[in-house]
């Protein structure tokens, strides 16, 4: 089968990568960078050996799929676009910018397929694909409480958005995938610091079965820190992002009565956007399904917006002021 034909949207921080992984995969032909500053996106195209547009009008025509990395206030329009011309689409995290604007992807989503059965629609949340979740999800625990804290300075960039959108919808969508259960309740504060949106938030989230979870974003923390800890029944995982490191600690019963027994898992270790691209480009050739759809991310959008709902009420009440 011939190779995939795709055009990368957005060249900044993260869509450098996206082209760097397309431009050397024995799946696709990056047919060009898409990019409206030229400087920046004659750069990238002459890096990675391919052609420049400023806009997508002018390449998608010529392309099969679709990987947008631009801003997220451009999501929506974008997505209609690639849409509308029935080319396959994975869009970076968050899907789109608001509840309204996800509904109309969603809803736009279906009008293609009815003209596109197969058009393959996912979003890039790439932890999913963190060989160390990976082997969480294939040991089938199920958290009863589960703890996950993503904190770094300040990224100087995506000041257009809270951490919750930016950073914290990782965290909420391996939530949602991991219990597996919709959530009953959410209850959340946070604070702005350096921008207008609120920069370190702390959420309680009440899922329907009894399971809870505590999650923590912040984007003016001194060090970096992403892990996840989840506890199940007789086990606890450990989980460290970046080192991709995966700890397990289960309640055995022998002999000598019981006991705590320490299991570090091994780990393949592979670069999470690359596993999440490739997987893509399978799915776009029809060689698999290993996607988060965009209903997935949608939930966790929804998610999303209850943490922000509630914080906006506590910062509303909050009476120490500047």
């Amino acid at each position: 089968m011939s190779k995939l034909r795709v055009a990368v949207v957005g060249v900044g921080s993260l869509g450098q990568h996206h082209a760097r992984i397309a431009a050397g995969s024995e799946a696709t032909e990056l047919v060009a960078v898409v990019d409206p500053a030229e400087a920046r996106g004659l750069e990238i195209a002459g890096k990675f050996g391919t052609a420049w547009a400023a806009s997508l009008d002018e390449v998608l025509g010529r392309v099969d799929a679709v990987q947008i990395a631009a801003p997220t206030g451009c999501h929506h329009a974008l997505g209609l676009q690639v849409l509308a011309a029935g080319k396959h689409v994975i869009m970076e995290k968050p899907l789109a910018a608001t509840q309204e604007e996800g509904r109309a992807l969603l809803a736009a989503l279906d009008r293609a397929r009815a003209e596109v059965p197969g058009l393959v629609a996912a979003v890039g949340h790439l932890e999913r694909f963190n060989p160390a979740v990976t082997a969480l999800r294939a040991m089938g625990i199920k958290p009863h409480f589960a703890e996950a804290i993503r904190v770094s300075p300040f990224p100087m960039r995506s000041m257009e958005v809270d951490v919750i959108m930016d950073v914290m919808i990782h965290d909420l969508d391996l939530l949602l995938a991991l219990i597996g259960r919709p959530v009953l309740s959410v209850e959340a504060v946070g604070v702005p610091v350096l921008t207008k949106y609120a920069d370190l938030v702390n959420a309680r989230i009440k899922f329907e079965g009894g399971a809870f979870a505590t999650v923590t974003a912040s984007r003016v923390a001194r060090k970096k820190e992403r892990v996840l800890r989840a506890f199940g029944a007789n086990c606890y995982a450990s989980l460290d992002f970046a080192a991709q490191k995966l700890e397990v600690l289960r309640l055995t019963v022998g002999p000598d009565g019981p006991a705590v027994s320490q299991e570090v898992v091994e780990i393949v270790e592979g670069e999470p956007l690359k596993l999440e691209l490739e997987a893509f480009y399978q799915a776009c050739l029809g060689r698999g399904e290993d996607i988060v759809t965009w209903h997935d991310a949608f939930a966790a959008m929804e998610v999303a917006h209850l943490v922000q709902v509630s914080v906006a009420e506590s910062l509303a009440s909050l009476e120490i002021r500047a």
